[in-house]
């Protein structure tokens, strides 16, 4: 080989030689990162346990706080953490007890810095959902007081398949969400930055994808709260167009906006005032109705619920009479439950009276009163069992 070849060989293998060495240094650095609080610590033990010794010959016979090897282990840690109390008589000694120094300055900087990173981080892992694909998971739009109760709610122990929750709002700083390992509600819970009715937002949130869309009302825009909303609804509405749109509740400050808020997009409006001055008004004529409705709203182990469920093949073309009395003869288990009603279009029929339901249509859903929400995959709890031939939605 020419030498000019020779010395081409030699750069390459020198460029060779340094890109290892820069992908060592950084697979190195990086698996420090993910283990860097055991690294420090293990740093910090060795440190003590190194100018324990170093100093330790240096200094003994010379030094009462370093003639021993408990004296010697003691006074390091001291000077690791505390500075110099006995300072070293020999040159040797006073140059190890310069590095202790030092190192001892630099891992307990460091260590504090890791701490506080792994705690933003751990904050950045649960508020960021910019990097997820999420998919059938539950928005809320605005926070407020009432945000927490609601997260408690859908993720309360009796619900088995929890959906994650994505908070969307301007202000993060006034989300305060208790700790996961205090309270396992906020175990799957996400939050995004931005406006609600930015189109961008709404997106980085996969709104598209969301199983439901609940959007509470800003407090913070007075009277013009329900005008938010409405936009709100509009942007939802408009990033879904030609695509499936999740169901949208809306929180309704004024009841006269109810039809804007339909119109708007909104599939569910509730109105806070006006739902609870309908039960103050029945508590007023026909007491104790309060524990009833209390009991209809609560997600609890053993509290009943109503269910809409989409009606079966084999159901359809039967009386309301003949199908609640299928239900009724199914009193085995916590599955029971009974039928009270029928959705059917925008019409509700509860407790319908003679044929007033008429035959039951293959759009109609059954309104049912249970301790359980029942899985679409399995047989409904009547006699004879009845298997769905369709998922529920």
């Amino acid at each position: 080989m020419t030498e000019p070849g020779r010395s081409r060989w030699r750069a390459a293998v020198r460029r060779i030689s340094l890109r290892e060495r820069r992908e060592a240094i950084v697979a190195v650095l990086s698996h420090w990162n993910r283990h860097q609080a055991v690294r420090i610590v293990g740093a910090m033990l060795a440190a003590w346990l190194l100018g324990s010794t170093g100093i330790h010959l240096a200094e003994r016979g010379n030094n009462p706080a370093f003639n021993t090897w408990t004296e010697s282990f003691y006074s390091v840690w001291v000077m690791l953490f505390s500075g110099l109390d006995t300072p070293p008589g020999t040159t040797a000694g006073r140059l190890l007890s310069m590095i202790v120094l030092g190192a001892g300055v630099g891992l307990a900087g460091l260590f504090t810095g890791t701490v506080a990173s792994i705690l933003v981080e751990r904050q950045l892992r649960r508020s960021d959902v910019a990097n997820f694909e999420m998919d059938d998971h539950l928005v809320l739009c605005n926070w407020g007081p009432r945000g927490l109760a609601w997260i408690r709610e859908v993720h309360s122990k009796i619900i088995q398949n929890k959906r994650p929750v994505v908070i969307i709002h301007d202000e993060t700083e006034q989300i305060l969400l208790p700790d996961k390992q205090d309270d396992p509600a906020f175990n799957d819970v996400y939050i995004v930055k931005g406006d609600t009715t930015n189109e961008v937002v709404l997106r980085r949130a996969r709104v598209p994808g969301a199983h439901s869309v609940v959007i509470l009302t800003d407090d913070r825009q007075g009277t013009y709260a329900d005008g938010k909303t409405i936009l709100t609804c509009i942007a939802i509405r408009d990033i879904c167009r030609g695509g499936g749109q999740p169901n949208i509740a809306v929180e309704c400050q004024n009841p006269n906006n109810h039809h804007r808020l339909l119109k708007a997009g909104a599939d569910e409006v509730i109105s806070s005032d006006e739902l609870g001055l309908r039960l103050l008004a029945r508590t007023a004529l026909y007491h104790g109705m309060t524990r009833v409705y209390q009991e209809l709203l609560t997600v609890g182990r053993d509290a009943n619920e109503m269910y809409l469920f989409p009606v079966p093949e084999e159901l359809v073309g039967r009386d309301f009479v003949e199908v609640s009395s299928m239900f009724l003869r199914h009193r085995d288990g916590k599955r029971s439950c009974l039928l009270i009603g029928l959705q059917r279009g925008e019409e509700m029929i509860l407790n319908p009276i003679g044929t007033e339901a008429g035959p039951i249509e293959a759009d109609d859903q059954l309104i049912l009163l249970s301790r359980v929400f029942l899985a679409g995959t399995q047989a409904l709890p009547t006699v004879p069992p009845i298997t769905p031939t369709r998922p529920s939605d």
